[in-house]
């Protein structure tokens, strides 16, 4: 993945996140998909059916990659986004959108079928849009091979019984159904359905009420003006018999289409067609042989099952072609589905209605579907806590599943006990070495405890819960048969799931000692705006939900169980099932208890007793029944004593099996249990010399502790956190735990004892350490810490014994600190960061919850842990490590490396140095995109955090500089007491940089600027004004970069306007003189215009108006407006340097230009002012030089110099510089210079106004009447000629007067232009609507034609012109002037009168 760059997540599922990526040194953009390594089978198989697909409408598929814990896929990238955003935002699209896109659809899906592949998840949000808005199919997830689907059955399918409901055909809902070409088709129905209308054709909140009205209620009809072709395109796609639904011959040929769709060649679907054959056979045997009458009807219907018992029989007997029909797989579908439609009747008394839909005696268990599919959603949801729920979760005996969305997936695989070979591989090393000879496989282990769903998180792949369905109930692929109930209601389960165990009391967790005592605040509280969040510490924001799961402590991959087997004629009562018995009533109940103990008396034989112990554990995994067993008088104190008294083997295994059920299974246990010596039987059983044994009592054993531990009575208190009391270590409660029984558990850990036993040990300790402080210290011995790391840190052990040791260490240091260094010295903190880079994500979540146990406790126990850190940070690849988990680490972990990079940069604020040269912000940016809550949160912390450290980084930056200050010759400061070396000779002016790069971030920028920000870095510049000694330059140039970024922040610069006025501005100034560096010194001034230009072009006149007060002790006192303090800042500081700047290396003039232009724009500075400072001439000496390095700056100066009436026109005269401006103008117009020509232009009206105005005065002029200054004229009328009203104006008046001050170049280049001049007059006349400044310029340009010709005629007399025009030129200009002579403006039409005449004058003399 290193060829690649990650951008922003555009895509997000529960198992893998999509990001937009960009391959290096290229400009393909591609999508990214990383996906969690649990899922690695699912997405070699959808790698597996992409790699062979080449189809327009199919998402192209490039490559993919593996990492420690991700894999990743790379993917066409369309820009589009999906269909369903699309629909989002329209509602519905037009009938012709929906044509369009359900051919590329057809197109997309014919493909797939043809190379043999179902799709079986099209929907919406499936299909992506390109830049050209074709539809790709995407997520192929769910799809598979007609050759799978026919080789397997259908359970052992990967996400076999997956799918939306939503856009499921009925057929898959029946029993044995499955995904076929029909099934895609019927999908394909509900999109362009829900392209039209908005909604899918069937839609519900209710799971039960959504799946029987796709099953029995007729499709809605189209409302709107759909065409009938499409209206009959949809209903038969919707038809809701597979067999009577559309086949693609049909589709393909549908009238619908504008063009025809080419077929292709379609191969057989075994598995659809025996499907077909049972469906007709059912059919036939429970509808129409036995409920037809006697009649032609009925004949006809024995016919068509002669035919099919025809192909249903072997070969002997059959006919050739029927014979071929079935041997040949390629025409078995049709011949299926053309029998299937043979027997629908035409009347809706029938068992099938006209319509197709399903008969009533097809009969689908809607109630035990949805219960299946509550179950699967039970346990996988993230926020469950095995036996303690969250709030927001509750356990009603209503099976009903709320549809979250018509998009949501679903479960509807009933029994877990087939693992997919995901399951497989997942856990491949992960089982101890003895499961496949489990000594349990004789007399059962505490496996067959019912399991209750565990909380997870995104990165920990859940203990998979399995239930036992009795093969009497359950019909081979996990749903219970059909019974004959009628079609509108759904039928009742024959054994309803078994449901998660009630809840017995609220979860006791703890906070992180060292922090406040309560909890995170609620995640909808955190703002993605982290100005606005709530405060949220980092142990809050660090502890996620899933730091404190719980899981049963028996797992079925750990041990192998088999059924529970007893003789019934040897009981010594009747067999009574779990229901039966809690039904019984009282007196009857306790007659079958007594007589059910009488079993398991002295006199009965061995067999015997544990014939009556296995079948009470049948009745033990039902909650009822074990809560009335475990706390009647008679059975619980039996077995108890039995335990103690018993010595064979088997004998005491089943009772210590039974025990754990009850323990297991029982809500509520009496607290007179307590004193009946169970603890004490459990820990003794311990001691066995069985192994076998001793698995079974560590399983009960911790079932029991973890109880107990539940049921502390200051934990179940809604939202206690206080601790337990303790009394000569014990807990203050009923229960009474003994110290030798945790020792105890504690010594299984040891080195050669049985791993299964050490599973249910570890487990143990880490469920109860996960009920608060007191319970986790009970099991803090170094025995026990020594024994954890030992299974944690060694390569022999397997890696689920590796995962629970390293969850126990984590609880037990998470509300123990002082237990930290026995930790840390066997699992040294180095080898927990180096473990970041390998290892799969569990491993790395507890590697990141060790290391940030680490780095809370230093700053409890600084002097005892330091030493353990050192090593690991001075690793160099530290910050790569934390990095690299932040880009690719699962959202979990990001979110946790974020923080644990926060209390780094805490210790010390060197590490965010470190970390922000490492790009740790962009990550951060990409983070704050994350939709995940918990990465959310983070965020949130993390940027509390690290703008809680700006006023000490600023504050020991002053601290520092202030020292060097004050010596003579500076040394550096020698920093101490940092766990990240030995004591150095650094100083922490350099840490400045730190705040440049945060505020070049939106995320901090808002948070850090404040007023006592702004106050430190105004001291900054204050000390640099008077500083007498050297300073680095990088200290300046982050200084200076620091007020650069925040002078570019309009918000920020308004926000503290006066901070900025006063003192920083003056202190820039002051600052300018003593920098060496060019670039900083342009820096500098760039940051003074940033400051004016702002303030200018945002405040109102009365904000510039508002009073503003100087401190006393300042260079500027008093109060005066805003406005005033400029003035008054830029007269005392910046005008007096601007002498010095104008002479300054490039483009230090250029801001000065600037700078001093925008001060006389806003009246801050007048034209005095300037030529107080006698820096006239030096506007103006760019005209000497060559025009290609002219600044817009520079030429407005001059227009303001000689516009202004303050400016001497003598002084002008004296630069001689109007002729250079003429020809100023001339290159910008020849060059397209746009910006430059009304300034340039202006300029040059304000010299001619002033040398007509000189003329009239003194009769001097400005202008040297020779050719060269003629030649202008043309200048001038092509202006005239351009888009720019403006501009024309301008450039007509100048015309009027150069040929007034320049009679003789002026006017033979401007009777040379006549026909330039006729192309003028036209174009205005044939202005529509003229306005004051088309009319204006037909004046000013009648005006000069009368001026032009007379001054001809003139200068044609004393022979100084000898150019003659044209008769026809002149001839063609009298037509125009005469068309004005029209015009209903006095001023234009006398003005053509005298033109006309002038014309006619001149016509005469050209004649002569």
């Amino acid at each position: 993945m290193n060829q690649y760059h990650i951008y922003e997540a555009i895509g997000r599922g529960k198992h893998s996140t999509v990001y937009k990526g960009r391959k290096k040194k290229s400009i393909d953009y591609y999508a990214i998909k990383s996906v969690e390594k649990s899922q690695k089978n699912k997405v070699l198989q959808e790698v597996r059916t992409l790699h062979s697909l080449d189809n327009p409408n199919v998402l192209k598929f490039f490559a993919w990659y593996e990492t420690s814990a991700h894999l990743w896929l790379v993917l066409e990238y369309c820009v589009g986004g999906d269909l369903l955003t699309l629909l989002k935002q329209d509602t519905r699209l037009p009938e012709e959108s929906v044509h369009d896109f359900a051919r590329d659809l057809v197109h997309a899906l014919q493909f797939l079928h043809s190379k043999g592949v179902v799709y079986c998840d099209l929907k919406p949000s499936n299909i992506l849009l390109d830049e050209n808005g074709r539809l790709k199919l995407c997520d192929f997830g769910l799809a598979r091979r007609l050759s799978d689907i026919s080789k397997s059955s259908v359970q052992q399918l990967p996400q076999a019984k997956r799918g939306t409901p939503c856009y499921m055909a009925p057929e898959l809902f029946e029993e044995g159904g499955v995904h076929s070409f029909s099934s895609d088709l019927w999908a394909l129905g509900c999109v362009m359905y829900e392209c039209y209308t908005g909604r899918p054709p069937f839609v519900s909140t209710s799971f039960t009420e959504l799946v029987n009205m796709i099953l029995h209620n007729p499709v809605p009809p189209l409302l709107g003006n759909a065409s009938k072709d499409f209206k009959d395109l949809v209903s038969q796609l919707l038809i809701k018999d597979p067999a009577e639904r559309l086949q693609w011959s049909e589709l393909r040929d549908h009238p619908y289409w504008r063009m025809k769709i080419k077929g292709l060649l379609l191969p057989a679907q075994p598995a659809y067609a025996n499907f077909l054959k049972h469906s007709i056979k059912s059919y036939m045997s429970d509808s129409v042989l036995l409920e037809m009458p006697n009649g032609p009807q009925n004949q006809k219907y024995a016919q068509l099952d002669h035919t099919y018992t025809q192909v249903e029989q072997p070969a002997k007997g059959r006919s050739e072609i029927i014979a071929k029909n079935i041997t040949s797989s390629s025409e078995n579908t049709a011949v299926m589905e053309n029998i299937a439609r043979k027997m629908k009747v035409q009347t809706t008394s029938g068992p099938l209605s006209v319509n197709g839909s399903v008969s009533s005696k097809v009969a689908v268990n809607i109630l035990r579907l949805s219960k299946v599919v509550k179950t699967n959603l039970q346990r996988d949801a993230e926020s469950e806590f095995y036996r303690q729920p969250a709030a927001s979760c509750t356990y009603e005996n209503d099976p009903d599943v709320k549809m979250e969305s018509n998009d949501q997936e679903l479960d509807f695989a009933e029994s877990r006990e087939v693992e997919t070979n995901q399951d497989k591989d997942e856990e491949a090393g992960d089982a101890p070495a003895d499961n496949k000879l489990n000594a349990f496989g004789e007399a059962k282990g505490l496996d067959s405890f019912r399991e209750t769903p565990a909380q997870t998180n995104a990165n920990e792949i859940q203990d998979d819960v399995f239930e036992h369905v009795s093969s009497a109930e359950s019909n081979g692929n996990g749903f219970a048969k059909h019974t004959e109930e009628g079609p509108f209601h759904p039928i009742a389960a024959a054994t309803p799931p078994k449901s998660v165990a009630v809840p017995r009391k609220g979860q006791h967790i703890v906070p992180l000692c060292t922090e406040k005592k309560h909890m995170a605040p609620p995640i909808s509280n955190v703002n993605k705006d982290p100005g606005k969040a709530a405060s949220i510490s980092l142990s809050e924001a660090f502890w996620h939900q899933s730091d404190l799961a719980v899981r049963p402590i028996v797992n079925r991959r750990v041990e192998k169980v088999h059924e529970t087997i007893f003789d019934t004629r040897v009981l010594h009562v009747d067999a009574l099932s779990a229901s039966e018995f809690v039904g019984l009533a009282s007196e009857k109940l306790e007659m079958f208890i007594s007589r059910l103990a009488s079993g398991l008396q002295g006199s009965t034989p061995h067999n015997e007793k544990l014939n009556t112990l296995k079948y009470v554990e049948s009745l033990c995994t039902d909650m009822d029944s074990a809560n009335l067993l475990i706390n009647g008088p008679l059975i619980t104190p039996m077995l108890i004593k039995m335990l103690r008294t018993t010595k064979t083997a088997d004998l005491r295994m089943q009772l210590i099996i039974v025990i754990g059920l009850l323990i297991r299974h029982a809500t509520l246990i009496a607290e007179e249990l307590a004193t009946s010596g169970i603890v004490t039987v459990l820990t003794e059983a311990l001691r066995d010399k069985q192994e076998k044994v001793r698995r079974c009592a560590m399983a009960a054993l911790g079932e029991l502790l973890f109880y107990i531990a539940t049921q502390s009575e200051d934990c179940h208190k809604a939202g206690s956190h206080e601790v337990p009391q303790v009394k000569d270590g014990r807990i203050s409660s009923a229960w009474q735990i003994p110290s030798t029984c945790f020792a105890l558990v504690g010594s299984i850990l040891r080195k050669g004892e049985d791993n299964v036993t050490q599973h249910y040990a570890l487990k143990t300790i880490e469920n109860v350490s996960s009920q608060g402080m007191e319970w986790a210290g009970r099991f803090t011995s170094h025995e026990i810490l020594g024994n954890l790391c030992y299974i944690y840190k060694t390569s022999a052990k397997q890696e689920n014994l590796k995962i629970m040791a390293g969850s126990c260490l984590v609880r037990l240091l998470r509300f123990g600190f002082s237990s930290i260094p026995i930790v840390f010295e066997k699992l040294p903190v180095k080898e927990l960061v180096a473990d970041l880079c390998r290892g799969n994500s569990k491993l790395h979540a507890i590697n990141i919850n060790l290391i940030y146990i680490a780095l809370a406790g230093s700053s409890v126990m600084h002097n005892n842990i330091s030493k353990y850190l050192v090593p690991a940070f001075e690793d160099k690849a530290v910050v790569p490590s934390i990095i690299g988990m932040l880009e690719q680490g699962p959202e979990v972990l990001r979110g946790k490396a974020l923080i644990c990079v926060a209390l780094l940069c805490k210790i010390s604020c060197r590490w965010l140095h470190s970390f922000c040269h490492a790009k740790l912000l962009s990550v951060l940016e990409r983070l704050g995109k994350d939709k995940d809550i918990f990465v959310q949160q983070c965020v949130v912390a993390f940027n509390q955090a690290i703008v809680g450290l700006v006023p000490e980084i600023l504050e020991n930056v002053s601290s520092d500089f202030q020292q060097q200050a004050s010596v003579k010759r500076p040394s550096p400061v020698i920093v101490h007491g940092s766990f990240f070396g030995r004591s150095q000779n650094r100083t922490s002016v350099p840490l400045l940089s730190i705040l440049l790069v945060l505020l070049k971030s939106p995320s901090f920028r808002e948070q850090i600027v404040d007023e006592q920000s702004l106050n430190q870095i105004a001291g900054f510049l204050q000390r640099l004004e008077v500083a007498g000694f050297e300073v680095q330059d990088d200290f300046q140039s982050n200084l200076l970069r620091i007020l650069e970024v925040l002078s570019q922040q309009t918000s920020t610069l308004l926000r503290h306007l006066n901070k900025f006025i006063f003192p920083i501005l003056p202190s820039l100034a002051v600052l300018y003189k003593k920098i060496k560096d060019c670039d900083l010194r342009c820096l500098c001034l760039k940051i003074f215009c940033d400051i004016f230009f702002v303030t200018f072009e945002n405040m109102t006149d009365a904000n510039l108006e508002a009073p503003f007060e100087v401190a006393n002790g300042s260079k500027i006192e008093g109060t005066r407006s805003r406005k005033a303090h400029i003035e008054c800042i830029v007269k005392q500081y910046l005008l007096p340097l601007y002498p010095v700047l104008v002479d300054d290396e490039d483009p230090i003039p250029i801001y000065a230009q600037r700078l001093l232009l925008m001060l006389l724009d806003v009246e801050c500075i007048k034209v005095e002012d300037i030529l107080k400072l006698k820096l006239a001439s030096r506007f103006f000496e760019f005209l000497q030089e060559d025009f290609s390095c002219i600044s817009l700056h520079n030429v407005q100066l001059c227009l303001f110099l000689v516009s202004s009436s303050d400016v001497d026109t003598k002084v002008l005269a004296d630069l001689q510089v109007i002729g250079r401006f003429m020809d100023l103008l001339e290159f910008v117009y020849v060059k397209g210079m746009q910006d430059y020509i009304e300034p340039v232009l202006s300029t040059c009206r304000f010299f001619l106004i002033r040398n007509s105005n000189n003329c009239a005065d003194s009769g001097q002029t400005l202008l040297v009447d020779d050719f060269e200054c003629g030649k202008q004229t043309r200048v001038f009328l092509e202006l005239c000629n351009g888009d720019g009203q403006t501009i024309a104006h301008i450039a007509a008046e100048c015309l009027l007067m150069l040929l007034k001050v320049a009679p003789n170049a002026a006017t033979e280049h401007f009777i040379r232009n006549l026909q330039l001049l006729t192309k003028l007059l036209d174009k205005s006349v044939n202005v529509q609507h003229a306005n004051t400044t088309v009319i204006r310029l037909q004046k000013h340009l009648l005006d000069a034609l009368c001026l032009g010709c007379k001054q001809y005629r003139v200068a044609n007399v004393k022979v100084l012109i000898t150019f003659v025009p044209s008769l026809s030129d002149i001839i063609a200009l009298q037509n125009v002037v005469l068309k004005l002579k029209k015009s209903s403006f006095t001023q234009v039409a006398e003005a053509s009168i005298d033109a006309a005449l002038e014309l006619q004058l001149l016509a005469g003399l050209t004649c002569s």
